[in-house]
């Protein structure tokens, strides 16, 4: 159960807010210590309902730790001479005790907060039965001896409450940060149904943290799951290529917007005449792709992939022409308006655009009235004609324009690889099978505006109908650009249906996680909701008290992240984890590393 020849002292004890405890122990300090005594490590301390029959031990999780020499306490303001001869004098005290402490001068000093679990060790001379881990009955006591948990009760505490043997749909997420021997488990449906954050600086791998949720909850969900993840970078083509084209997934690139792709590429994708060979379309879409740097080398591999890709017809194009009304397309998406919202420049723009519909409709009804070729053309050029007289509001027409062009275009062909908004739901709601969807355009705007009519018509579907599975999360890279605070125009429009996912959409089975590095400048409302958070290096004050606040810990639990190395995570969750609502640190796998080897597996790669 604890760690021999490894004991400290619990030298105080103070209330605290976040974590209802703050505890501080001393460890006699020993090069062995120093290194068992991390981060996240737990110990075990007798509480106040220790009793005669049996032995309580309250369960507390260390935050930070120093060691500390008394001959350096002064700090460095005394005499030079004495001060440098104290310093040597120390780091010749570090050295000399190597697995025994033999110097009084030296401590490690731990800060610890309780995990709310205690350990029940009955007495074995009077009581009999096993030792327990339950919930903690009371507050430990000062001046107790402090034991390390040997791996096998850490096991038993990052985990509790977790039955691996009853619990089907559950995902290794990583190990103890500082101890490899400790898997860290999380409910699927936990993390999918009440939404997940990823918190962190530029750096720290948070793309590649994204890949290894997806990939460890596709591996081990026990029932079909939906996933559709915005790729503002278009990045997560490579990031996700082995979950893209996993037997069982229904995986698809859906591209908004004809200049999402190469030119080559896309007409390939359609079987336009005309269209490159299969063999130059992939030089297209090799150009396109982005490799993180790690898989740079694997370039050759990674080709044979989205070759793959192409010959499995993955890639789609969102494809809505028949069916779009001069209604929609103008009226009920507010992004066409552009981004300043205040209401006399907003009539003012509404009512150029009536004028011009008028004129050019001649009494038709918007609302029946459907985009041709002809129509679309003669709507566009009669706004820039508008706009050649009076170009105060040229920059707020240019997404309106632009759409009217690409309606020119998309309404005189029918598309191979076209995908229509009634098939992604209908393939969201289907249960027979896990998909993943990744979304990419090349216009920041419209993929918001589409992120809006896709997570409306999914919600608006599952609320008439009440169904509430398969599980569907909608994940939001670079969440900053997607539900910005105070945002306006598209940035309204894709906040707003991530407001509404992370209100009321658990209920239905729609989920929401965000993953971002600017987390100051997101909407607070939405910051509040996700119930399990991944935390990196948050240099800024503000990003940590963001997260502090949201999230109700303290900032200095968050200050151990300034130590993690990459791939490392401070997991917090109130239903995902054994632990509820206490910080672990963990390492989770490297994903470039997953799909290395997925390459050499599938491909015979010599990588």
């Amino acid at each position: 159960m604890f760690l021999a020849e490894m004991e400290g002292t619990l030298m105080e004890l103070s209330e605290a807010p976040e974590t209802r405890y703050r505890y501080v122990v001393w460890f006699d300090y020993t090069r062995r210590a120093i290194n068992e005594i991390q981060e996240g490590t737990l110990l075990a301390v007798p509480n106040f309902a220790s009793d005669s029959r049996a032995r309580h031990y309250s369960v507390l999780e260390v935050t930070t730790f120093l060691p500390l020499h008394y001959a350096l306490e002064a700090g460095t303001g005394g005499y030079p001479g004495f001060v440098v001869e104290a310093a040597r004098s120390a780091a010749a005290d570090w050295e000399a005790q190597d697995t025994e402490s033999t110097e009084d001068t030296t401590k490690i000093r731990a800060v610890a907060i309780p995990t709310g679990l205690e350990i029940v060790e009955p007495d074995i001379l009077t009581s009999s039965g096993t030792t327990q881990l339950v919930p903690e009955s009371n507050m430990a006591m000062v001046g107790s001896p402090v034991k390390v948990l040997d791996t096998e009760y850490t096991n038993l505490v990052a985990n509790n409450g977790i039955d691996q043997r009853e619990e089907s749909n559950l995902a290794v997420i990583g190990t103890m940060a500082r101890n490899d021997q400790v898997e860290v488990l999380v409910r699927i449906e936990g993390l999918y149904r009440t939404h997940f954050a990823i918190f962190g600086f530029t750096g720290v791998g948070k793309s590649n943290l994204l890949s290894t949720i997806v990939a460890k909850v596709l591996a081990n969900a026990g029932t079909p799951l939906k996933l559709v993840f915005f790729d503002l970078m278009s990045e997560y083509t490579v990031l996700l290529l082995d979950q893209l084209l996993m037997d069982g997934v229904h995986g698809r690139i859906l591209t908004i917007g004809r200049h999402t792709l190469p030119e080559g590429l896309f007409q390939y994708i359609n079987d336009i005449q005309g269209a490159p060979s299969q063999k130059d379309a992939v030089e297209f879409f090799d150009g396109y792709t982005l490799l993180p740097k790690a898989l740079l080398r694997h370039r050759s591999a990674i080709r044979r992939g989205l070759d793959e890709l192409l010959s499995r017809r993955v890639i789609r194009f969102y494809h809505e022409a028949k069916s779009t009304t001069v209604y929609d397309f103008f009226f009920s998406a507010q992004t066409q308006w552009g981004k300043k919202r205040q209401q006399e420049k907003y009539e003012k723009r509404k009512n150029i655009a009536k004028a011009v519909l008028k004129g050019i409709l001649l009494g038709a009804n918007y609302r029946n009235t459907v985009f041709t070729p002809d129509l679309a053309r003669r709507i566009r050029e009669g706004l820039e004609r508008e706009l050649e007289s009076d170009a105060t509001f040229a920059e707020d027409y240019s997404t309106l324009v632009n759409g009217l062009h690409e309606l020119e275009v998309a309404t005189s062909h029918s598309y191979a690889a076209a995908s229509t908004l009634d098939e992604l739901v209908r393939d969201l709601n289907d249960p027979g099978h896990s998909s993943l969807w990744v979304v990419q355009a090349h216009n920041p705007d419209e993929l918001r505006a589409f992120s809006k009519r896709l997570g409306e018509a999914l919600y608006e579907e599952r609320r008439k109908t009440g169904r509430i599975d398969p599980l569907v999360s909608f994940v939001f890279d670079e969440a900053d650009e997607f539900i910005r605070r105070d945002g306006s125009g598209s940035y309204k429009d894709s906040a707003e249906i991530a407001q509404t996912l992370a209100r009321r959409g658990r209920k239905f089975g729609l989920g929401l996680g965000i993953a971002t590095q600017r987390i100051r400048y997101l909407d607070t409302n939405i910051m509040a909701q996700p119930h399990t958070y991944f935390i990196s290096k948050l240099p800024r004050l503000s990003d940590r008290q963001a997260v502090a606040e949201a999230f109700g810990v303290s900032e200095e639990l968050l200050n151990q992240t300034f130590k993690f190395k990459k791939g490392e995570w401070l997991l917090i969750s109130h239903d995902a984890t054994g632990l509820e609502a206490i910080p672990l640190p963990i390492k989770t796998p490297d994903a470039n590393v997953r799909i290395s080897e997925w390459l050499r597996e599938r491909y015979g790669a010599d990588i």
